[in-house]
C-alpha cells in the first residue's frame, strides 16, 4: 500500500451510529446508507462525497458511524443526525478489492504512521468509491494524524 498525507477540510455529514459486533457491520451499513439517502432526498440536500464508515473498536464490539458528506448541514430526522468528518492532516491509502481485505490497508496505514513518528489523532474511517456490487471495489482508508513526535 502507498500511504500519503493529505490536508482535508472539515466536512458536514449526515450520520447514523450504533454499537455492534463485527458480524453485523455490513448489514448495519447497508440499512443506514439507505435511510441516510432517504433523509437527504427529503431535505433536498445533496451528497458532497462518497459514503463513509467510521470505527472505534472497544474490545467487545465496534462503535460504527455510517455517514454521507453533505453540501449543507441537515436537520436531525429519526436515527439520522448531523455529523462531520474532521479536517486536518489525514494519512490515506487506497484499497482495491474485497472488503474482507481492508484490515491489511488499516494495518499498512498504522505501520506507516508509526514509521513516520506520527500519532493517530482520531478514529479512522473508510470512504467507499464504489459499491459492493463492483468486482474490485475501491475504498480509501483514512487516519487523522497529529504532529510529528520530536
Amino acid at each position: 500500500y502507498e500511504v500519503a498525507i493529505e490536508h482535508r477540510p472539515r466536512q458536514d455529514a449526515a450520520v447514523m451510529s450504533t454499537r455492534i459486533p463485527r458480524a453485523g457491520i455490513a448489514e448495519f451499513l447497508a440499512g443506514a446508507y439507505a435511510e441516510i439517502f432517504q433523509v437527504l432526498q427529503g431535505q433536498s440536500t445533496a451528497p458532497a462525497g462518497p459514503p463513509f464508515a467510521r470505527y472505534r473498536d472497544d474490545g467487545d464490539a465496534f462503535e460504527v458511524t455510517a455517514g454521507i458528506p453533505v453540501v449543507t448541514g441537515i436537520t436531525a430526522e429519526g436515527s439520522v443526525q448531523p455529523g462531520e468528518l474532521p479536517g486536518g492532516e489525514v494519512a490515506t491509502t487506497l484499497h482495491r478489492g474485497s472488503y474482507d481485505g481492508l484490515a491489511n490497508a488499516f494495518h499498512a496505514v498504522i505501520d506507516w504512521i508509526t514509521s513516520q513518528d506520527r500519532v493517530i489523532a482520531a478514529d479512522p474511517w473508510e470512504s467507499y468509491l464504489d459499491g459492493p456490487e463492483v468486482p474490485e471495489p475501491r475504498t480509501i482508508v483514512c487516519f487523522p494524524v497529529g504532529p510529528e513526535q520530536r
